[in-house]
């Protein structure tokens, strides 16, 4: 991050650059009134949503006043920065937390993306044939885009013929990126805060092989003046519950079997999955290998986890093999390693980050030391947890014109073998 003196006086800061409610064509400056903002972006979240605050003494909420067709737009941005910043008009869903005194009142205006108004009344019911990403670009533009653009990360090899009966085009969507792989079948489609995105967890870990930026978790008292070097330090770091081995049985993370049945040619097959191997085929965050996270020893059965799915070859014209035993149980295991081992971790806030993005994290090791002769940095950082990590989700935090970020993490390797 380049640090510009004139502007970017510390860590955390942000210009807020408008806060504007539109309502049947007027447009009300609420900046003034507005004490926090709170943005939500997650990759496993088809929408963006989030809520501000408002401290009203002027009565501006019966002024409105607020009927279902508001929108609220933002505008954020980092000093420093001229282009980046975030700048989003989404659709105000509800008033809540309303506290109402002699002189003043406050309130919670939620809002969500403008193009899940849109998903939440249209049904689909018609014929779609083609490879899932043109299929997915299509939904999108004919049913959901408004004021973003589709990014598709990468061209898939799967096609297939579908008709949906009468789902909303979120529904379907996700429905094809079940379907959807080009090598790992852990495809998504999610907005984040410049662009929705039609992206596998692989494809975003292999456009991170040039790391966003480098994160630091400091011990408390570090005295280090540089404001570009505040950016990248860990306020708070906490971890999500991980390594559950029960849960991870009981949801076919290490082994599991699948059972297919063509009705038509009353052909069936079993088709076993065993995580610890696929692993080092898929391109994960610390490369192939072994880096896996968990044992090759750790008990599993993959008669534990079975599941059935059912085909119908050449019954109607078109009908393409959904080829169940590519995707199915890879799927299962893929989605659940996403969420595996994840931190939780504040930094200061900024306006040129995502969701999708890959970090590098530096954590140390519990037993601190001084540095002594002829040992390296490296040699006090945790071996397992320091490393890359994809960032999931991030909620974004504006008061008083600070920013300030809880990002979640995850890793689906570590840096060296067990």
């Amino acid at each position: 991050m380049s640090e510009n003196p004139e502007l970017l006086k510390d860590a955390s800061e942000v210009t807020t650059e408008k806060i504007i409610v539109t309502a049947r064509g007027k447009s009300y400056d609420v900046k003034s009134l507005v004490m926090q903002t709170v943005i939500y972006e997650d990759i496993f979240s088809n929408m963006m949503t989030g809520y501000v605050v408002v401290a009203d003494s002027t009565n501006f909420i019966n002024k409105v006043p607020f009927s279902g067709l508001e929108q609220i737009t933002l505008s954020f941005r980092t000093p420093g920065f001229r282009s980046e910043r975030i700048e989003r008009t989404f659709y105000i869903t509800s008033v809540s937390e309303r506290a109402i005194a002699e002189k003043e009142q406050a309130y919670t205006i939620n809002f969500i993306s403008l193009e899940a108004v849109s998903d939440n009344v249209l049904r689909i019911s018609k014929k779609f044939s083609g490879t899932t990403h043109s299929i997915v670009k299509k939904v999108f533009d004919d049913y959901l885009k408004d004021k973003k653009n589709l990014v598709i990360k990468e061209n898939h090899v799967t096609s297939l013929s579908a008709v949906p009966t009468f789902w909303s085009p979120l529904k379907f969507i996700n429905w094809i990126c079940n379907r959807s792989y080009k090598q790992a079948p852990n495809v998504l489609f999610f907005e984040g805060n410049k662009n929705f995105y039609l992206a596998s967890i692989e494809g975003l870990i292999r456009a991170g092989d040039t790391v966003f930026d480098t994160y630091s978790f400091l011990p408390k008292g570090s005295t280090d003046l540089n404001v570009s070097n505040k950016y990248k330090n860990i306020t708070r770091m906490s971890v999500i519950p991980y390594m559950d081995v029960f849960r991870a049985q009981d949801y076919g993370y290490y082994t599991s079997k699948l059972i297919t049945h063509d009705i038509t040619l009353k052909q069936y097959q079993e088709f076993s999955h065993d995580q610890y191997e696929y692993h080092k085929k898929v391109y994960n965050l610390h490369e192939r290998g072994d880096t896996q996270t968990f044992p090759k020893t750790i008990p599993k059965n993959s008669e534990a986890y079975r599941r059935v799915r059912t085909k119908q070859y050449n019954m109607f014209e078109e009908n393409k093999d959904p080829m169940y035993e590519n995707w199915v149980m890879q799927r299962n295991s893929l989605m659940y390693e996403a969420s595996n081992l994840r931190f939780s971790i504040e930094v200061p806030g900024r306006t040129d980050i995502e969701v999708g993005k890959v970090i590098d994290v530096l954590i140390p090791k519990s037993v601190a030391k001084a540095l002594e002769g002829g040992v390296s940095n490296a040699d006090y950082l945790d071996p397992y947890l320091s490393g890359k990590y994809l960032i999931t989700s991030i909620r974004h935090q504006f008061t008083m014109n600070k920013h300030e970020m809880t990002m979640e993490i995850m890793k689906d390797s570590f840096k060296q073998p067990l």
